[in-house]
């Protein structure tokens, strides 16, 4: 074997102490990361939360209120609609679920003898059983859902206080992030920012928005069908439909179930209203509300929302449609306007 060359020594010992160094750290790092991911996605909702509630903060200012008196005017008006809903909505949620739970497996043996498809199901999969060892076994989960509530509460809570600081502080973070950049590159910033606030703002209110009236539909409807729980199904309904593509589905097959119960005729008219009412929601409330909002494809959309959902859950895939558009308006202004100048 030839020797080696003095051109081709290896590099020093330090060489390589300082390149075990730089894995060390990364890995030391990325550790760190995973370790407070949940402080870290709670960062994310304040973040995006206060970007999305921006533009009614500037519609406030424009009209001469000052900065921390418009922020409060919409944490007040939240807070109220919040303690007002729960107030009206939440007891009767709390019995309807409850009685729900406690009714589930005589519902099931009363749907068994009218209908001949429950009673190949209930054959086939044993549901009473199984319904019945759930409701037995409620007791025993109660500390767990009151652990997990409590973490809830907490987590929303967070979200809550860091919202409030960063729209307050949104001018100083504005401010204190461009003194950081490049002069020259100050302007696109701005321009990113305020693209930025812009769609994430439309997406939020339009979201809360469509989400309102899905609720409040699907509260009519299913009190004119019959459907046992309206409240507790609006409620959800309501709830799942800030989920964007898969909410909807979620919220409609909840309902189905449940209108199951009530009988066929039931379950075929709760069916046909969320098929039609899913129909107009994407192509007649939806586009209008978002018209403006976001400005991407369906694709992009459901990529997003899929990609999301599997990193963070169902708050990735909340997040995933803000996150996507910030990411659209910077490659814009990073990239593609210059790249269509040159071209």
């Amino acid at each position: 074997m030839p020797a080696r060359s003095e051109g081709q020594r290896w590099p020093p010992v330090s060489y390589w102490m300082k390149v075990a160094a730089g894995v060390l750290t990364v890995l030391f790092l990325a550790r760190a990361v995973v370790a407070v991911g949940n402080v870290l996605l709670l960062l994310v909702v304040a973040l995006v939360l206060a970007i999305g509630f921006e533009p009614a903060v500037r519609w406030l200012e424009r009209r001469g209120m000052k900065r921390g008196w418009a922020v409060a005017l919409i944490f007040l008006a939240g807070l109220i609609v919040v303690v007002g809903f729960a107030a009206l909505v939440l007891p009767i949620v709390i019995s309807e679920v409850g009685d729900l739970a406690r009714r589930a497996p005589d519902e099931l043996a009363r749907a068994q003898r009218e209908n001949a498809l429950f009673q190949r199901l209930d054959q086939q999969f044993d549901l009473q059983a199984r319904l019945s060892s759930i409701a037995g076994e409620v007791p025993a989960h109660a500390l767990a859902l009151i652990r997990s509530f409590t973490a809830f509460v907490f987590n929303a809570v967070t979200v809550v206080i860091l919202t409030l600081y960063f729209m307050s502080s949104m001018p100083r973070l504005r401010r204190g992030t461009a003194r950081l950049l490049h002069p020259d590159d100050r302007d696109e910033f701005e321009r990113i920012l305020e693209g930025s606030t812009q769609r994430v703002g439309g997406y939020v209110l339009g979201n809360l928005a469509v989400s309102g009236i899905a609720g409040v539909v699907s509260f009519t409807a299913l009190s004119v069908i019959g459907v046992p729980y309206p409240a507790a199904l609006a409620f959800w309904v309501a709830l799942t439909d800030l989920v964007p593509t898969i909410g909807a589905i979620i919220g409609a097959v909840a309902a189905s179930l449940v209108a199951a119960f009530a009988g066929v005729p039931q379950l075929v008219a709760t069916a046909a209203f969320f098929l039609v009412y899913q129909q107009v929601e994407n192509y007649l409330i939806a586009p209008r509300v978002m018209r403006r909002a976001i400005d991407m494809s369906a694709a992009t959309v459901i990529v997003a929302v899929l990609v999301g959902g599997t990193l963070a859950g169902v708050v990735g895939a909340l997040l995933a449609i803000p996150v996507a558009a910030i990411i659209k308006v910077t490659l814009k202004e990073l990239y593609l306007d210059e790249r269509a100048e040159t071209g």
